[in-house]
């Protein structure tokens, strides 16, 4: 595992982290407490924890009792309800309690999706002023890519934000990222994994060599073939390899409830993209800005 500044913190944060939410076969204190003592063997050190789940909270706590605080950065993400006013109450309720069951004494993020974060109360905003002053949230991030995004970081009222990246990502996206750099924001990038090029046969098909037809030497130019033939490598190795590319990015966060898996991605951050991938991703993109085009 490679590791990282975040931001001006002085704290190092692994090149992946982990997002946890609610997961069906992720029922017990037990689960989730493995999920994390794997993860922190795999030199993760940095979750973000959904609030919503009490057992998530208790589980993952009890794992991160058994390292110093210190070295690990902790999140807490505050899910909106477009039907829902968000107040400094409930925050503080969601908050307060969320340190609790983790015991982490503080957390280092306190981060909002869109609809929290369209939803805030008038007093809501001065209250997470106050999280930051006392302590208890060193950071306060957004989540998303929407308009309202854009808002949060001309505002400059926010340390933090996480937002969709990956190898097809368009010019809005990056265009964010600058956006957000110029503010002086932390960033961490997730999503890095387009399931329509992830799974088996995506991103193009390319004939393959038969009995009387040879394998052209630029067959699939343009398209993201590449990500299933290039060999020892698979599609969502390479697609993270390719997010950890963004110098941008203090992480690139992941979701994800198998050990062996964890591990198999940690270990991408030791590596660099194989020669010439680079080229057929630029290429790919450049192919699919121009259809864009035409279709505009």
């Amino acid at each position: 595992m490679r590791y990282r500044p975040f931001g001006a913190s002085g704290k190092a944060v692994s090149a992946i982290s982990l997002l946890l939410r609610e997961a069906p076969n992720m029922t017990t204190t037990h689960a989730w407490r493995t999920l994390a003592f794997s993860a922190m063997e795999a030199g993760v050190n940095c979750f973000e924890i959904t609030a919503g789940s009490d057992v998530m909270a208790l589980g993952v706590g009890e794992a991160l009792r058994a390292v110093e605080r210190r070295l690990i950065s902790v999140g807490w993400r505050l899910r909106g309800d477009p039907r829902k006013v968000l107040t400094a109450e409930a925050i503080s309720l969601s908050v307060r309690g969320g340190l609790a069951k983790t015991g982490a004494g503080y957390f280092d993020l306190l981060m909002m999706d869109e609809a929290a974060f369209e939803s805030l109360a008038p007093d809501a905003h001065g209250y997470l002023a106050d999280l930051r002053a006392a302590g208890l949230a060193l950071h306060i991030g957004v989540v998303g890519d929407g308009p309202c995004i854009d808002t949060c970081i001309d505002s400059g009222a926010f340390d933090v934000l996480a937002t969709p990246f990956s190898l097809i990502s368009d010019w809005k996206a990056r265009r964010r990222i600058k956006d957000a750099s110029a503010r002086d924001m932390t960033m961490i990038a997730y999503d890095p994994f387009p399931p329509a090029l992830c799974r088996p046969g995506g991103g193009g098909v390319v004939p393959k060599a038969g009995l009387f037809r040879r394998a052209e030497p630029l067959a699939g130019a343009g398209t993201y073939a590449f990500l299933h033939q290039t060999q020892g490598w698979s599609a969502e190795e390479l697609c993270l390899a390719y997010a950890l590319t963004e110098p941008a990015f203090a992480t690139v966060q992941v979701e994800q409830f198998r050990a062996e898996a964890i591990e198999r991605l940690a270990m991408i951050t030791d590596k660099d993209l194989p020669t010439g991938v680079a080229a057929q991703i630029e290429m790919a993109r450049f192919s699919a800005d121009t259809v864009e085009q035409r279709r505009a």
